[in-house]
């Protein structure tokens, strides 16, 4: 808990932050930093939101600092895996407590957005300010705080509930809570949150939190426990509000060019070139294009993405194994490289060995064959180290299918009615137009919406690591041998790289093989062996 206790060192970092992830408004405007004191500070409206800039700086919400944690929790998936994936590898999905990239990194940037929460709370009384633009802004304090326990909770269970600053002696003494108190305390700051925070902003202020946030990360945690009456609840307050809606697109909504759209509920906002993204243009780019190209798609993904006439590949008449990737979901083109398919600014994407010494193999011997096109753009021509693409936390179309699997679950009535305004919404937007589901047994429709998820948010961190938790899969999907890309026809006499021989997947690469190195304690992060190092009044959650 070390992190709660600098106070010099974090009230140093509230009072140097003149610059906001997005802020390309007037919304927070720079101040010199000589002027600036501890003394001197909450003595006015444009000290408040200099603090409220500090807290957003911090948190997971507004850093550009999220990219390892999208590739070692994508990796924590069947959706994907690092390009030099291996068994016990970080990158690879294997977390340990003495992690510092990933374990100890999500703790600490928690605790002091917590920290700087914390202090905003305690002081923001001094200032005179308009009373709705005080209680603006203290609802969106709650929420980044109650956003961090949400995360932590997911992440790691049960962790030390601190609502106040404290001493070090506090500090170093603090036990972890229950898993259910930290949920309660996230669900009531939530809830709080949502009813002072606009349902709309200015495009000056364009980043700082609305009301359908605060209500979408509560149904979010909601649907986590299997509170599903509450979750449809909450997602229809959000649906009736009537400002967020489907895009008509969807490839762009993860560029820049999509960065304004109204289907954009919550997302860290990036500016080029000073408080830049550091992976899209780059790291997630093909070898083939001249990018890092860190994490790999799995067949498994690839096989997901359903034909175009709303049929599995292995249903539909439409599919031909010879042209695995004709007549598929548009999804499937806008997200995913696909070998001697994908042409991408004017040249066809190559991936295997026999064509290219840029695809699978040395020195990419985790590559799969197919990579990630979701967030590359093509005719990106600016700082490939330092994009302005945002980084998106929740859609709009979450919500729509987060309401639909929560009325599923709590049993209620599913109609045609149902359906069209969620999952149809979603399926039938313009630059997909996939044909819309008509069935309604539960059972069949529960693994109609599973797989829409895993489609629709593909590569998104965290989503699909949360939900085959939640469903409690997380060790059936994870123990397996994954797959990349078909390498021969004839499998028992190719020799340049390892390819399965028989079954579903003759002829495919063998990526990583997982099976029995994925136990159930997995599914929940360690608590950082730093941390315990410092307070061993905190316990390490079980098989660490």
């Amino acid at each position: 808990m070390k992190l709660i206790i600098k106070k010099i060192y974090v009230i140093a970092g509230i009072l140097m932050v003149s610059l906001l992830s997005g802020c390309e408004t007037d919304w927070l405007d720079e101040q010199p930093l000589e002027s600036l004191s501890a003394s001197t500070f909450w003595n006015s409206k444009d000290d408040t939101m200099l603090a409220l800039a500090g807290i957003y700086r911090a948190g997971h919400i507004g850093t550009n600092a999220y990219t390892n944690q999208v590739l070692c929790f994508t990796s924590a998936t069947d959706d994907s895996s690092y390009k030099h994936g291996s068994v016990d590898n970080m990158y690879s999905g294997y977390f340990k407590p003495g992690d510092v990239e990933n374990v100890l990194v999500i703790w600490n940037r928690a605790y002091t957005t917590i920290f700087r929460a914390n202090y905003f709370l305690e002081n923001i009384e001094k200032v005179q300010m308009d009373v709705a633009d005080k209680e603006e802004v203290i609802a969106e304090v709650r929420f980044l705080r109650a956003y961090e326990y949400y995360y932590l909770s997911t992440m790691y269970g049960g962790v030390p509930l601190v609502t106040k600053v404290l001493s070090v002696e506090e500090a170093n003494t603090q036990k972890r809570k229950s898993l259910q108190e930290i949920v309660t305390f996230c669900i009531d700051e939530l809830t709080a949150a949502a009813k002072d925070l606009p349902a709309t902003r200015p495009d000056t202020e364009r980043g700082r939190i609305l009301k359908g946030a605060a209500l979408a990360v509560k149904a979010k945690l909601l649907m986590i426990h299997q509170r599903w009456a509450e979750a449809a609840t909450t997602y229809k307050e959000i649906m009736d509000l009537n400002v967020h809606s489907i895009d008509p697109r969807y490839k762009e909504l993860f560029e820049e060019v999509g960065e304004t759209s109204k289907e954009i509920i919550l997302s860290t906002n990036i500016i080029a070139n000073i408080y830049g993204n550091t992976h899209n243009q780059l790291n997630w780019h093909p070898d083939f294009y001249g990018g890092y190209q860190e994490t790999n798609v799995f067949q498994g993904l690839v096989d997901a993405f359903l034909m175009n006439d709303g049929l599995p590949i292995e249903e539909s008449p439409l599919y031909d194994p010879a042209h695995p990737f004709d007549n598929r979901d548009p999804r499937l083109y806008a997200s995913i490289f696909l070998p001697e398919y994908t042409e991408f600014r004017g040249i066809l994407y190559l991936a295997h060995p026999s064509l290219t010494n840029k695809g699978i193999g040395t020195p990419l011997r985790g590559a799969t064959g197919y990579g990630w096109k979701k967030y590359v753009t093509e005719n990106y021509t600016g700082n490939v180290y330092s994009s302005g693409d945002d980084v998106i936390i929740i859609r709009y179309a979450e919500v729509l299918l987060g309401y639909l699997e929560s009325k599923l679950e709590s049993g209620d009535n599913i109609t045609q009615d149902l359906l069209d305004q969620t999952i149809n919404e979603v399926r039938g937007r313009e630059a997909v137009h996939m044909p819309p589901v008509t069935e309604t047994d539960r059972d069949k429709l529960r693994e109609i919406v599973r797989n829409e998820r895993r489609v629709e948010f593909c590569l998104e961190h965290p989503t699909r690591y949360i939900d085959i938790r939640r469903w409690d899969i997380y060790t059936e999907v994870m123990n397996q041998q994954f797959y990349g890309m078909k390498l021969t026809d004839t499998p028992e006499t190719y020799t340049a790289y390892p390819v399965e021989t028989t079954g579903k997947y003759r002829g495919h690469l063998k990526s990583i093989n997982k099976t029995g190195t994925v136990k159930p304690e997995s599914a929940l992060l360690p608590i950082p062996q730093y941390e315990i190092n410092i307070n061993p009044e905190l316990e390490q959650n079980p098989g660490y």
